[in-house]
């Protein structure tokens, strides 16, 4: 009986943990698939409402011509690779609608996330991995731009696969990993040029990891030979125009890197954009707190560094300081390069803390407080989401009839051509070639950064034919008085 009892108790107590182990699953798997609802609804609800991006529709222009038209001519300055696939997406649902050119975008945001997860999971575990799938989902850099066909959705998405791939190059010392973290790196050189500075930490990983070996020698001969050969193969299409598109693309970034670049900043406008630009927008888009927690994780792989920790803040500050010093054109989108890894180590610092005991627990719920309002805040920003103030302007010009006229526009150019086909829209009256200018849209911000003395010379010389038509914020419309 005693034999019996006990052989009971085992399968009772194995059937217990049977139980406990499918709960365990069923509850992870519920958390999982809640907060992947939340990262589509917050990368695809309303995508195709708000305005065009300037940038955006110079890529979607020359990503249809690429594929569609076999013509490179536009756009040199940077990388073909996600024009490539903007291009391919507008052939594919025969389409250039805002949301079409954007999916793709989204898509790579959406998996970025998935990413961060994985990594996240197999250094520190489930609910780490989970916290830092959150955190990227309720981002308000990622809610901004991540929903946008820029360079930088594409840019973060292969970035932050060939950071982990190099962690498990690093972990293993395997050939294998070591050629898919070089082909992760190309592809993101080839979505924008900056993706090469990731390979740096990748290589210091390695190090940390591997040591100094031939074997670390030879692997890290291959993670760049792969980058470069996957970058090179992305100028395939151009065929003999290749190096000659190259050469253009650095000689066109040097040129501008030493242009002089207005940027206003809390009201004061600067010639050049001061080295914490960045730092500046970062702030401005997390706020005080979630900022100072952020500043934490970074003090916190300083100060306890683990390996993994040491790696993300290489992959964290490489690309910052090179933005931030050496880069004198510092758009606002430029922030969304360094955010993965960022955001990687914010949750891996909180995953850390809330193990060791009630103080550790207390620090990590101030560490993560304020994301929880950013979170509502972000869901908010995409249910709300408008059309945007060209699009208004665009709706009016429609409504009265001047959706057709030659009209000179201070402001995004493109972006008015994107929402009015028909009209001829001029940057210079000189452009003109004797066809009568009937309306008129400036846009005060952008005339403060990019003053435009021959628009200033014609304005002055005929404001008196035209008359206020409409207004939205700082855009102004204006059309030519009717003959009576």
């Amino acid at each position: 009986m005693g034999k019996r009892g006990e052989s009971s108790q085992k399968k009772n107590s194995t059937s217990l943990a049977l139980k406990g182990l499918v709960n365990h699953r069923a509850l992870h798997s519920v958390v999982l698939v809640a907060v992947l609802l939340l990262a589509a609804y917050t990368a695809f609800f309303r995508l195709g409402v708000g305005d065009w991006h300037t940038d955006e529709v110079t890529y979607r222009n020359a990503g249809l011509m690429y594929v569609q038209d076999h013509d490179f001519s536009r756009n040199r300055e940077h990388p073909f690779l996600a024009k490539y696939v903007v291009g391919v997406t507008q052939v594919v649902f025969d389409s250039s609608e805002p949301w079409v050119v954007r999916f793709p975008a989204a898509v790579a945001c959406f998996l970025t996330g998935l990413i961060l997860f994985t990594f996240a999971r197999r250094v520190a575990g489930f609910w780490t991995g989970i916290l830092t799938l959150t955190l990227w989902v309720i981002s308000p850099v990622i809610s901004e731009y991540g929903r946008l066909a820029l360079l930088e959705s594409f840019l973060a998405f292969f970035s932050t696969l060939a950071l982990y791939l190099g962690w498990r190059w690093a972990e293993s010392g395997t050939w294998r990993f070591a050629a898919f973290a070089g082909v992760a790196i190309g592809l993101a050189a080839a979505s924008k040029a900056v993706g090469i500075l990731f390979l740096p930490p990748i290589l210091f990983a390695g190090l940390l990891k591997i040591g100094i070996s031939w074997r670390f020698v030879f692997q890290s001969l291959l993670i760049g030979l792969a980058a470069a050969a996957v970058a090179l193969a992305t100028y395939a299409p151009l065929g003999s125009e290749a190096p000659s598109a190259i050469q253009y693309m650095f000689h066109f970034h040097s040129v501008h890197n030493v242009e002089e670049r207005r940027v206003e900043i809390n009201g004061v406008m600067y010639q050049f954009a001061p080295w914490w630009t960045h730092l500046w927008r970062q702030w401005g888009f997390y706020g005080t707190l979630a900022t100072l927690s952020l500043g934490a994780a970074v003090v916190i792989a300083l100060l306890r560094p683990r390996q993994v920790q040491l790696y993300l803040l290489a992959a964290t500050l490489i690309p910052f300081l090179f933005l931030s010093f050496y880069v004198s054109f510092k758009l606002p989108h430029y922030v969304y390069t360094w955010q993965p890894p960022l955001i990687l180590l914010l949750a891996l610092a909180a995953g850390k803390l809330a193990r060791q005991g009630i103080i550790g627990g207390i620090v990590t719920v101030l560490l993560l407080a304020p994301f929880a309002y950013l979170g509502v805040e972000t869901v908010k920003a995409v249910s709300r989401t408008q059309p945007g103030h060209y699009a208004a302007v665009a709706e009016h010009l429609e409504a009265t009839g001047h959706d057709r006229d030659t009209m000179l526009v201070l402001g995004h150019r493109n972006v008015v051509e994107a929402y009015l086909p028909e009209a001829q829209v001029l940057k210079r009256p000189e452009h003109a070639q004797g066809e009568e200018i009937e309306a008129v849209i400036v846009d005060r911000s952008y005339a403060k950064r990019k003053p435009n003395r021959s628009v200033e010379s014609y304005w002055t010389t005929n404001s008196d034919k035209f008359e206020p038509s409409y207004s939205v914020k700082e855009i102004e419309v204006y059309t030519r008085e009717s003959e009576t």
